[in-house]
């Protein structure tokens, strides 16, 4: 899922420049001088003709796969040409759009961008708190309708707050103090650098070109352990083994800690957006939950900005995208990501199984599955995003993640087998995501290209095969990954360590496996599973759990009570219901139930193969 500054652009001078090629360049400023109260002005200077002019506002935000731009938080929009007003209009029936006449040579455009406050929910990439931001420049600018994203070149530039630093991929062409000033760039590796702001800032270097881009609300929360700091330099090395090639110029992992910036990661090229709380280096349990995803995001460089489905490459920012493969896009990339984490050691073997564990039994909870194929949940990502998690388990959600890694481990273990061990789904990410490298690059793909891709590396009916997992009705999620890799799943009485990290992170009592109750650590009930117990009693999301067998209720005097129906306990569950009071017995006799994976004897562990480093 994915609030970052005010902003917008600004003009730094009123006069028209060109680039190389003799292509006007628009210029850019944003003044994140009051980023601290959530408002960042922008002006910018655009070339233009004479005559009427569409002015665009991005739409279709890279990574975010839906017209997730925040037009909504624009405001002061004002147009001027050599001191005077120039009217302007939106569109009809495209709001994202801005219509009016120029008198030519260039214009200049005002705006401000107003990010949302602390707290505000749903699916948000714009988050600030009052010591550190993430500068996305999308937020803040317009350009003219009718050139390709890569014929626009721009030349931004950037006020910070007083004693605040920042950090980009973009090249710097000067810095002085508050001003920050960086070499021009086409609209589309400008939108695809964000900058990284705050006052408490530092750069470490993990090796040639890559960098930990830390800001957090207090220095204390920089200091990162030598053990951890290893391991993201072990992760370059872990993916340049991988992939064998780097499409990029440099890299760098932001991280934004703060309790004020709800968790947030999306992918760049040459940088990804990471934000976590404000304690994840300080706290094990918090590093657990939250750092793998720098790997997964690590991984889009390859899979998702390099590679990327043809139907996701379009010539702006305001056509729609077809999003049927995000499957691979994002549930290869989930697989990788977490096979990254573990072989650089941000995971160990067993909390890699555990969290394993974790997806395939969450999938096995997707009901919704029985109507709803996966590839529904790929093409109707837009809207999946900022759905609501009430009754998650019979919608169906952007489980395409967790379902991709299933598949993806399926399709490793099935070349191990068919090749005897001569070939892995490594050396299918060398074949189909390598090349030249040393810069971006995007190279369009179509699911035959991903299938002939396969057969190159293992013969196999992989068109069928992949098929029938994206147009599956079946209520069994596909755990050929795991019972050929010489696992199965199962339940145990005692939760794992990744089970414990998940519940005390999210601040969540997870009963689904057993009685298939979601609660908040209030005792707001979240989501129910279709067909247990809970749904059989008629709980509902949005009830309330007041007391369990006749004693006001406690997570773990639930659990208690759970367990002891593995004696004959009955289970009784008072709930509050809009100011209504209702006690509902729930039929259930199987104890407490985790998530776990078990070793099946007799069977090669390639699993464990798996996970073993390759990097040197």
């Amino acid at each position: 899922m994915k609030v970052i500054l005010l902003l917008v652009l600004t003009a730094c001078s009123a006069t028209a420049q060109q680039n190389a090629q003799g292509r006007p360049t628009i210029q850019v400023e944003v003044d994140a001088s009051e980023a601290a109260r959530r408002l960042f002005h922008a002006r910018l200077v655009i070339p233009c003709d004479p005559g009427p002019l569409t002015l665009l506002y991005p739409k279709w935000i890279p990574g975010e796969h839906g017209p997730t731009g925040p037009v909504n938080d624009v405001a002061g929009l004002r147009i001027t040409a050599g001191g005077k007003t120039i009217p302007w209009r939106r569109d009809e029936l495209d709001v994202n759009a801005i219509h009016c006449d120029v008198p030519g040579g260039a214009i200049e455009v005002a705006l401000d961008y107003l990010p949302p406050t602390p707290g505000t929910e749903g699916f948000i990439s714009a988050q600030s708190s009052a010591k550190l931001t993430v500068f996305h420049w999308n937020q803040m600018l317009l350009y003219p309708k009718g050139r390709s994203m890569q014929e626009i070149e721009l030349r931004a530039s950037l006020v910070l707050p007083e004693g605040w630093k920042y950090s980009t991929a973009l090249p710097v062409a000067s810095s002085n103090g508050r001003k920050a000033a960086f070499e021009p760039a086409t609209l589309e590796t400008l939108i695809d650098s964000p900058v990284l702001i705050g006052a408490h800032l530092k750069e470490i270097p993990l090796g040639p070109g890559h960098f930990l881009c830390l800001a957090a609300d207090s220095d204390a929360a920089l200091a990162i352990p030598d053990a951890l700091k290893a391991s993201f330099e072990k992760l370059v090395v872990e993916a340049g083994a991988l992939f064998g090639t780097r499409h990029y110029r440099s890299y760098r992992f932001f991280l934004s800690l703060s309790d004020f910036t709800p968790p947030f990661f999306l992918e760049h090229h040459e940088s990804c957006d990471n934000r976590a709380p404000e304690r994840t280096l300080l706290d094990e349990n918090l590093q657990k939950r939250w750092l793998f995803i720098l790997a997964h995001e690590y991984a889009h460089s390859w899979n998702g900005k390099h590679r990327r489905p043809a139907d996701m490459v379009k010539p702006d920012f305001q056509e729609a995208i077809a999003t049927r493969l995000l499957w691979v896009y994002e549930g290869l990339t989930e697989y990788l990501g977490c096979l990254l984490a573990e072989r650089c050691g941000i995971w160990t073997a067993d909390q890699w199984r555990d969290n394993l564990a974790l997806a395939a039994d969450g999938l096995a909870n997707q009901k919704g599955r029985t109507w709803r194929p996966l590839e529904d949940t790929t093409r109707a990502a837009q809207v999946l995003y900022a759905a609501r998690t009430d009754w998650a388990s019979w919608r169906r959600g952007v489980d395409f993640y967790n379902e991709g890694l299933m598949i993806w481990l399926e399709a490793d273990t099935i070349i191990r087998q068919e090749t005897k061990g001569a070939k892995t789904l490594d050396d299918f990410c060398k074949r189909f995501h390598g090349g030249e490298g040393g810069k971006p690059s995007v190279k369009p793909y179509t699911f035959d290209d991903v299938v002939d891709a396969l057969s190159a590396i293992a013969p196999y009916d992989w068109k069928k095969h992949l098929t029938e997992r994206m147009t599956s009705l079946s209520p069994e999620p596909p755990m050929g990954g795991i019972t050929r890799g010489g696992w199965k799943l199962t339940h145990a009485a005692e939760p794992s360590e990744m089970y414990k990290v998940h519940e005390g992170t999210d601040k969540s009592i997870d009963l689904t496996a057993s009685i298939g109750l979601l609660l908040k650590d209030d005792g707001t009930v979240t989501d129910i599973i279709p067909g247990k117990a809970a749904d059989h009693a008629k709980l509902g999301p949005g009830m309330k759990l007041v007391a369990v067998n006749g004693r006001r209720w406690s997570s773990d005097l639930l659990k208690e009570a759970v367990a002891g129906t593995k004696g004959g306990g009955k289970l009784e569950l008072l709930v509050e219901n809009a100011q209504f009071f209702k006690t509902h017995a729930l039929d259930y006799k199987d104890g407490e139930k985790y998530p776990k994976l078990e070793r099946v004897e007799g069977s090669a562990d390639l699993i464990s193969e798996i996970l073993k480093p390759t990097g040197k």
